[in-house]
């Protein structure tokens, strides 16, 4: 488990060994940072929030799944999922609140209400429209009826879902809930696992000799604030901003680049493969037809995006790739790799 304090400054040096057959060393510095924005730790309530759609109202619920995750569905093998490959690949565009089978689901906020289906009701107030999702429809709703925050039951959670997912769009643009959820807190911290090099014909390149067109990508995830029940413990979230810069040993910014930024809303999902790199998945994902029941996601995020670095813009020379991931109350990590540029000049 990650779960980590309020406040935390740690830093590790991670000593990697570049290429082979005594190859240069190269050393990562990397440094994790918690620290809660007072929006997330009790700050006033604006007039876009509001509290929880289950009971108790006024007590934070697990989360697990955040916006923005991954959504991957492909007849691909195993982990092998790319740009053009069969099935489905789209952004999380809500959170998954996590919530007996049977718990009544009341709307967040006051509104008109429409029942799509069986299993969703939308509750239009103002700008805003709210969207309830993998609920057994209570038969006193009808479209066009007046629903009250708090008060109204739209419905039941359904079986196997045990969550309610939630969406919020406003005028028209999906936007992360936790941005207005309350209470809501949250102490753990994202972290970079790896950060990695390789050519544009999918070969690992050397972080101490980089040339040509390079693409970059990091493994980076985060856990709920709160710990998920049952079979979905202990299992990721993505952070909600993935950026990166290089850095000139005279600690000037030459290149930066933000991989992902799911803080206020989301790409289309045209752009998943711009933002997340082949080898994503979601969590309990399903390749070839068949359900890993307990496989843990793995997000890797493109840092470089769909077209490689290039290298070759750069004098030759020691730079610094500062990767960070941060979530939507401002803890973060921060993994500094040192890496080398040797291109050939006569090239």
């Amino acid at each position: 488990m990650r779960y980590a304090p309020p406040v935390v400054c740690a830093a590790v040096l991670l000593a990697v060994l570049a290429g082979c057959g005594g190859a240069s060393r190269v050393v990562a510095h990397r440094v994790e940072l918690a620290g809660s924005s007072l929006r997330c730790d009790g700050a006033p309530y604006s007039v876009l929030d509001y509290h929880w759609p289950v009971r108790p109202f006024n007590v934070q619920h697990p989360i697990r799944g955040g916006f923005g995750d991954p959504r991957t569905l492909t007849t691909v093998s195993f982990g092998v999922d790319d740009l053009g490959d069969p099935g489905d690949f789209s952004f999380h565009n809500g959170v998954d609140i996590a919530a007996g089978v049977g718990r009544s689901v009341y709307p967040v906020v006051s509104g008109r209400a429409t029942v799509v289906g069986g299993d969703e009701v939308r509750v239009r107030a103002g700008r805003r429209v709210f969207q309830y999702h993998h609920i057994a429809v209570a038969a006193a709703v009808h479209d066009g009826e007046y629903v009250i925050a708090g008060v109204t039951v739209l419905g039941t959670i359904r079986m196997p879902f045990r969550h309610v997912h939630l969406t919020e769009i406003d005028r028209g643009r999906v936007t992360n809930p936790l941005l207005h959820l309350r209470p809501y807190a949250d102490h753990t911290i994202p972290v970079v696992h790896s950060v990695t090099f390789a050519t544009p014909a999918g070969q690992r390149a050397d972080p101490g000799n980089l040339t040509g067109d390079v693409t970059a990508v990091a493994e980076a995830d985060d856990l709920p604030p709160v710990p998920v029940p049952g079979a979905w413990d202990g299992f990721p979230l993505a952070p909600a901003l993935v950026r990166s810069a290089l850095i000139g040993g005279d600690g000037t910014v030459v290149w930066s680049r933000t991989a992902a930024d799911f803080r206020h809303t989301e790409p289309p999902r045209q752009d998943f493969w711009r933002v997340y790199a082949p080898g994503t998945f979601q969590n309990f994902p399903v390749f070839a037809d068949h359900y890993y029941y307990r496989q843990p996601g793995r997000y890797l995020f493109l840092l470089t995006g769909r077209r490689p670095l290039d290298t070759r813009r750069f004098a030759n020379g020691s730079y610094t790739l500062r990767v960070v991931a941060e979530d939507v109350c401002g803890n973060r990590s921060v993994v500094s790799q040192e890496v080398r540029i040797r291109n050939n000049a006569a090239a």
